[in-house]
């Protein structure tokens, strides 16, 4: 795959060009095709210039996936815009916090997401947000309220307007900031991370090369917009792939099974938590979604075990590991598309074309060989631009030599693949021993009633750390504390071993569908005190 030098708006009217009548979007039973998906951008796009959004305005989406977010995104990078994409689930003070720091002039809101009203939320912080300009909606309340060509009036199509399209069109580069994401990091604010337009296009056609899609292909698209996986394994990609994006609000586990069967979608992409609760509930054990070809699976790790249990579910289904994070656009490495299913649930696959890692060791920061644990860092097109207004964190996420520290540690097998072993940031230390939670969780899940197992460091005053494992039993399942703890003396090391044993229904989750391991650390911290309590004091 060459690289290419071209905006997102560019690609979208090239494709619009040669597959303008092929369908490119659909939700509700609405659907558009490619070349209304330009032209109503486009339009869309004016609309924005009138209002004062130009390039380089910071703009903010906040609302669930529908098409007016993609219209809007679009019309956004079409002018140069930044659009700035922001959770769904945030709540005032998170809200408030992005806002302030990520310098957004209009806000395009969505009527709200799960419990959350958005306007409600709007009303608390408004007086705190002098920076926006406007919050507007998006409208996305009824199927009928998708944005058209019809939606816009006379003077909006008139020749003068769509002439001063096409030339702020042109001053877009491919090299220019063509939105803001922010992680979902462990600090109280996010960082955002700026990504241009080079790298969403060129990341996402890796992904459609290694995942063999075309314009046969319908995706259907649960991962949240305001997520890297959204935008460029899903709106990006089917545009760069020319294929049919079937639009889900969020994910719900009916709904997505319903879009699967209905819309007859043939790629589904998504974390592994999704996956499983599609085919862990014992309400869809019966439906097998016989269209499915193709899909990744990326966002947060997945044991082997739970891998093969997918893939035994959708047996036709090219399911392929991936490994990334936002910085990196976000892929990294792929598992290869003819790799048999035992292989491709041991690793990540290889690195992508054109993007380079390494191992470096924890210690001396020196590369280290083959089979070798270490931190996995990274250099090539999809590095970020950088985090906005954050020159602290960016001098420290790059080395001197400039590759981005990932965070995240693992190894290379003796034939090029990338093992992903955790986060050092999620690393124990206890008792100066950095202890790999994975290592013990993937102990733990091979004990026999165990749906979940998320295994944490909790303060201790003489270890300075201790392990605390939070488990998920399985329906029904009485698991013995003592006889766990038991069996997984005969499998780790005693120091590994967890000192404490909590028992869940459920994890806090945000909207990515990963686990808030802030909040559950807090939870297993608060429990551990209290269990020191009882025991005398005599843990730690």
């Amino acid at each position: 795959m060459e690289l290419m030098r071209k905006t997102i708006g560019q690609y979208l009217k090239e494709q619009a060009a040669v597959i303008g009548d092929h369908t490119a979007m659909e939700m509700f039973g609405w659907s558009c095709s490619f070349a209304q998906l330009d032209e109503t951008s486009d339009l869309m796009a004016g609309r924005l210039d009138d209002m004062g959004v130009t390039r380089g305005t910071h703009v903010g989406i906040w609302s669930v996936n529908s098409p007016n977010w993609v219209f809007t995104f679009l019309a956004l990078v079409k002018i140069g815009a930044v659009p700035v994409l922001i959770n769904t689930c945030y709540r005032d003070e998170e809200l408030k916090g992005i806002l302030q720091y990520s310098d957004v002039e209009y806000v395009f809101c969505g009527a709200g997401c799960k419990d959350i009203v958005y306007d409600d939320v709007i009303a608390d912080i408004r007086q705190d947000t002098p920076k926006v300009k406007r919050f507007l909606h998006l409208d996305e309340k009824e199927a009928g309220t998708w944005m058209s060509p019809d939606s816009f009036g006379r003077r909006e199509k008139s020749p003068e307007v769509l002439a001063r399209i096409q030339e702020l069109k042109s001053q877009v580069q491919p090299e220019d900031a063509a939105c803001m994401i922010f992680t979902s990091g462990t600090t109280s604010l996010p960082k955002g991370i700026l990504l241009s337009h080079e790298q969403l296009i060129n990341n996402s056609r890796a992904m459609v090369e290694a995942m063999h899609w075309g314009v046969s292909d319908k995706m259907c698209i649960t991962v949240p917009l305001f997520h890297c996986f959204g935008i460029t394994a899903g709106v990006i990609a089917c545009i760069t792939g020319g294929m049919d994006m079937c639009l889900i609000p969020y994910f719900r586990t009916a709904h997505v099974w319903d879009a699967i069967d209905k819309y007859e979608c043939t790629i589904l992409n998504g974390v592994p938590s999704m996956f499983l609760a599609l085919i862990r509930k014992p309400k869809y054990a019966g439906r097998q979604a016989p269209n499915l070809r193709s899909g990744i699976i990326a966002g947060s790790p997945c044991t082997p075990e739970d891998f093969l249990e997918i893939c035994r579910r959708f047996p036709q289904m090219h399911l392929q590991p991936s490994y990334g994070q936002t910085e990196t656009s976000p892929c990294i490495a792929i598992a290869d598309w003819d790799d048999p299913n035992e292989v491709k649930a041991l690793s990540a696959g290889h690195v992508i074309e054109h993007v380079k890692a390494r191992i470096v060791d924890l210690g001396t920061g020196k590369e280290v060989p083959a089979g070798k644990n270490g931190e996995i860092q990274v250099q090539g097109y999809n590095v970020m631009l950088g985090y906005y207004h954050l020159p602290k964190a960016n001098a420290k996420v790059f080395t001197e030599d400039g590759w981005l520290r990932t965070g995240d540690t693992g190894y290379f097998d003796e034939k090029g693949e990338l093992h992903i072993t955790g986060r050092i940031k999620e690393m124990i230390i206890r008792a100066g021993e950095n202890i790999s939670p994975q290592e013990i969780e993937l102990a733990i899940r091979r004990y026999e009633g165990v749906a979940d197992v998320k295994v944490v460091g909790v303060p201790a005053q003489v270890l300075q750390e201790e392990i605390a494992a939070c488990v998920i039993p399985k329906p029904g399942a009485q698991i013995d504390k003592e006889r766990m703890l038991s069996y997984l003396k005969k499998h780790l090391a005693d120091y590994k071993v967890p000192a404490y044993v909590f028992w869940f229904e459920e994890f806090p989750m945000n909207a990515s569908g990963k686990i808030e391991l802030k909040e559950l650390r807090k939870e297993a911290a608060e429990r551990a005190a209290k269990q020191r309590e009882l025991d005398g004091g005599a843990k730690g």
